[in-house]
């Protein structure tokens, strides 16, 4: 787990723990500010997700790769001027992701975005079931596990609870089970945790459309080279 610290310029230096992760005290109108936590926050709508709530939120981004936490967080100070922690993270290591949220010791959340996932595209009989523990640990998991260990801070504050799901998760396709599954079963969990928390945490779902992120690529890639396979594609 990492820390960007704020310029000099707009909130005083802080010495930080790494073994503490402790948020520091942050003044004036930061202090206001509330806080946010987004997961996949280096990419695609985790990344504009991340952007947007800067303006008017301090920030902990969760995303796996340290190099690409740091830009983002150097970026988002630059332009927003707001406190940033970034913590690089493998979602699916279950001690990992428990150890995180104890050491940053949040008392209060205001919003969690679930945005981490990844795409899984073909047929049943195409899908081991390695890639299949492997989806689902990390689109429904992961998510649901991350939810647990923060309903605390997001109880006190009464925050919201966002996640971003997929129009696959109401409408499966041929060639999307398991991905259709890990948007069904995380419809299922945010139905299930709004009933549980209500009156404590809002729970929202968002069923974007298509966006232009790294992931619609990867799946454009995917069924372009499985057309022409199929000879549909001259």
């Amino acid at each position: 787990m990492s820390r960007r610290r704020m310029s000099p310029a707009v909130v005083p230096p802080a010495t930080v723990s790494p073994v503490t992760g402790e948020i520091p005290q942050i003044t004036g109108r930061h202090q206001r500010r509330h806080m946010a936590l987004v997961t996949g926050a280096t990419s695609g709508i985790g990344l504009a997700v991340s952007r947007d709530l800067a303006r008017d939120h301090n920030l902990i981004l969760l995303a796996r790769s340290i190099n690409d936490l740091e830009e983002l967080a150097l970026a988002l100070e630059e332009e927003s001027q707001t406190a940033v922690l970034i913590c690089p993270v493998d979602l699916t290591d279950d001690t990992a992701l428990a150890r995180l949220v104890s050491r940053i010791d949040i008392e209060s959340l205001d919003v969690l975005v679930h945005s981490a996932g990844m795409e899984a595209p073909g047929a049943v009989d195409k899908i081991t079931p390695t890639r299949w523990r492997a989806v689902l640990n990390l689109n429904l998991v992961a998510t649901a596990y991350l939810t647990s260990l923060l309903l605390p801070a997001l109880r006190e504050a009464r925050g919201l609870t966002a996640f971003i799901n997929s129009g696959a998760g109401v409408s499966p396709r041929s060639g999307n089970a398991l991905y259709s599954a890990s948007k069904a079963g995380l419809k299922s969990l945010a139905d299930t945790l709004r009933q549980e928390e209500a009156g404590k945490v809002r729970v929202t779902s968002i069923y974007p459309g298509r966006v232009d992120t790294p992931m619609q690529e990867r799946l454009h890639a995917f069924n372009s080279a499985r057309l022409r396979t199929e000879g549909i594609m001259a």
